[in-house]
């Protein structure tokens, strides 16, 4: 049965926000990132090669206005090369066109609401380490690996799915966030294909995230939790718990990211799968350089461990190099394990 990709408040919104009257001219901005990554393998995968190249790229436009009461409103809209299951500001590359973020939002004194393809409100509180121009747990080396993570880094949860999202404004150090989308299928970008998990419906998000600073310190802890029902008879639904933590000093960053959750599978019905991720990061003027570990595991299918170092230089404003070299291990039930290293050297331009 076929389910509307909005629904009734969301497609009010839609209809309501290009009549507000404005109080200002309505600004328009744009933003633009393209990332470029050539790989090397110690271990082909079966029928490929140890060398590899990867790109991805997004161009991100936006409208904003405001209404004479002070009420913002607007309209954001991303053309590239898609960010399935990527990090919040990161292009993907499974894609060479689509649109994979377009919404509507409209800002008060009591929060925002958008209604569109947008990353929803778990994942927008849980997304908190600071990757360098390469990526690290969440760079391109994981597509040139002969195995490849079994989740991502941030657990399962409705991508860019069309929905309608609403948090609340900051209070105290503190945002709650709460989304819906009611099938995990996108307006126009694919990110259905190649998933291993049927496509639930009627996904929901909740999201709370806090930041405080103490002097030179600064903190900021979160946690997240998804529901989603089966996509697939005999399937299993969607349960996701998510916590993440970060702190900053200076030029230095430490965080973590844990999650815990069920996924439906189409021979299995149920998967468990348990994840973290363990990341230090310190910055100085142009040089970057970031520690991290990673373990990912799908019970019954495979435990994936992964640690790298990755290093950044910002030759010029706009432009950032970076090197990554990647360890991983993965062993499947019943199987022989299989362990392999990834060097990458990217290249990452933003406007």
């Amino acid at each position: 049965m076929s389910r509307p990709l909005f629904s009734a408040p969301a497609l009010a919104l839609c209809l309501l926000l290009p009549a507000a009257p404005a109080a200002a001219e309505i600004m328009v901005d744009w933003s633009a990132v393209g990332q470029a990554a050539g790989t090397y393998t110690g271990k082909a995968p079966a029928g490929g090669d140890r060398w590899n190249g990867f790109a991805g790229y997004a161009l991100t436009g936006r409208a904003d206005g405001m209404t004479a009461s002070g009420i913002g409103y607007g309209l954001v809209g991303t053309l590239g090369s898609g960010d399935y299951e990527k990090s919040l500001d990161r292009p993907g590359n499974r894609e060479k066109a689509t649109l994979n973020e377009v919404y509507v939002w409209l800002d008060t004194a009591y929060g925002q609401i958008r209604a569109g393809d947008e990353d929803g409100a778990a994942k927008r509180a849980v997304d908190l380490l600071p990757l360098l121009a390469g990526g690290q747990v969440d760079g391109f080396w994981t597509r040139a690996a002969a195995v490849a993570p079994p989740a991502d880094h941030l657990g399962r949860d409705s991508d860019d799915a069309a929905k309608v999202l609403y948090e609340t404004p900051r209070l105290f150090g503190l945002r709650l966030g709460v989304s819906y989308a009611p099938e995990r299928k996108s307006l126009v970008e694919d990110i259905t294909g190649l998933d291993a998990v049927p496509t639930e419906d009627d996904l929901w998000e909740v999201g709370l995230n806090w930041r405080t600073d103490s002097g030179p310190w600064s903190y900021e802890l979160a946690a997240g939790y998804v529901r989603g029902a089966a996509g697939a008879a005999g399937a299993a639904d969607t349960e996701s718990r998510k916590l993440a933590a970060l702190v900053l000093y200076g030029g230095f960053a430490a965080g973590a990211v844990w999650f815990d959750e069920e996924v439906g599978d189409r021979t299995l019905g149920r998967v468990d799968r348990q994840g973290w991720t363990v990341q230090g990061t310190y910055e100085n003027g142009p040089y970057g350089l970031a520690l991290w570990v990673s373990d990912i595991e799908a019970e019954r299918l495979l435990e994936h461990t992964a640690y790298g170092l990755g290093l950044s230089w910002r030759a010029r404003p706009e432009l950032t190099l970076g090197l990554d070299l990647v360890r991983y291990d993965a062993d499947r039930p019943g199987a022989s394990g299989r362990s392999g290293t990834v060097a990458q050297l990217s290249g990452e331009v933003r406007f």
